[in-house]
């Protein structure tokens, strides 16, 4: 069916004017009729949550707010209204995945600490919310804020130590002692999960029940989960479509090196977004989350031309457990930069075993 363009333009620009009159009823039925013909439109939903809203309609204003956030491909204007209405219906544990989801959005937009503040909010009103302190762990490593970065790690030890898995809980201990040796309250927690004992003291925090902390029905959960998945899926659409461009323009690159290199940078960034790995870490390697953040630093030390930093966290991140040809191909050029010809050697070597480093690495080693 046609859509009429003039119609929907006329509705919208009423129902706008009628929304900052507060006239809230004829805004509504405004936007009702911009929707009927593109049902599809953002903006359309945006304004008639806002109209809900005016009308105390809160339950159509948050479904108008979704619908909006999802066929704008993930404006925050209109994720910050989904979490805020979920706030004040009192659907803390919704609102908290809604304000990690949006982090990790910012995140892959390179807002660090825009991403931050989200994160913190979610743990606000979720403490037990385990891919908010993995996030804050790993960021706040790699911008070495050590002491906010042991909390963290210390926060997923006890949520770890209350579901049982306690040797992934010494890990995390592992991790922040590594940041900072010999830390009380580190060496605390790691005797508490060694014995056996009832972790930290924090009884007002019911992390084993969430479902009574906050009342959610099955039905609710599962709307909750289906609203979290809908936003990273645009996460991934986002990723998707800026490395659509990114090729674009890496195919634009005539240079086998050149183009191995925009690959490998991508390929990393990738790998800061893959979900951590069920399997143990060995007795000297790194949690992903370690590795993860020495991989954020190693790459912003290479864009800020800090070259012998970039090694160094390239190196840590390898001998930590790290085994991508990337990182070999991307610490093999450094090598090559700084003529440590042995080095260089022995890292693209490694590269060239994959496929896709196989001809730039061997006419790196040429040159």
């Amino acid at each position: 069916m046609a859509k009429d363009q003039a119609k929907y333009e006329k509705a919208m620009k009423v129902g706008l004017a009628y929304n900052k009159a507060k006239r809230w009823k004829d805004a509504f039925t405004a936007f009702r009729i911009a929707i009927g013909e593109f049902p599809h439109d953002a903006a359309a939903y945006a304004g008639l949550g806002e109209a809900c809203l005016g009308l105390k309609q809160l339950d159509r204003a948050l479904d108008c707010f979704k619908l909006a956030a999802r066929y704008s491909k993930g404006d925050m204007r209109y994720l910050r209204s989904v979490a805020d209405i979920q706030e004040r219906q009192g659907q803390l544990a919704e609102a908290a995945r809604t304000y990690l989801a949006i982090g990790e959005i910012l995140l892959k937009q390179r807002k660090l600490e825009e991403s931050i503040g989200n994160w913190e909010r979610s743990i606000r009103l979720d403490s037990s919310l385990l891919g908010s302190h993995k996030r804050l762990a790993m960021v706040f490593q790699r911008l070495g804020r050590t002491r906010d970065a042991v909390r963290e790690y210390l926060a997923i030890a006890r949520i770890l130590q209350m579901r049982g898995e306690n040797k992934k809980a010494l890990q995390m201990c592992q991790a922040a002692l590594r940041l900072d040796p010999g830390n009380d309250d580190v060496l605390t927690a790691v005797e508490l999960i060694r014995h056996g004992e009832s972790a930290f003291e924090e009884p007002e925090v019911v992390v084993e029940e969430p479902e009574a902390a906050t009342g959610l029905s099955a039905e609710e959960q599962a709307e909750a989960d289906s609203l979290t998945e809908t936003v990273r899926q645009m996460a991934a659409i986002f990723e998707a479509e800026r490395s659509e461009q990114v090729v674009a323009e890496r195919e634009e690159v005539t240079d086998p090196i050149e183009k191995a290199k925009r690959l490998a940078q991508e390929e990393l960034a990738a790998e800061l977004f893959r979900d951590e790995d069920e399997t143990n870490e060995g007795a000297n390697g790194l949690s992903k989350l370690e590795r993860d953040a020495l991989l954020g630093q190693a790459m912003d030390f290479e864009t800020r031309g800090h070259i012998d930093d970039a090694i160094g966290c390239y190196q840590r991140a390898i001998k930590g457990g790290l085994k991508l040809p990337a990182a070999y191909f991307l610490l093999g050029l450094l090598y090559a930069n700084r003529q440590q010809r042995s080095e260089a050697e022995k890292m693209l070597s490694m590269a060239a075993q994959n496929p896709s480093y196989q001809q730039a690495s061997q006419l790196a080693l040429n040159n």
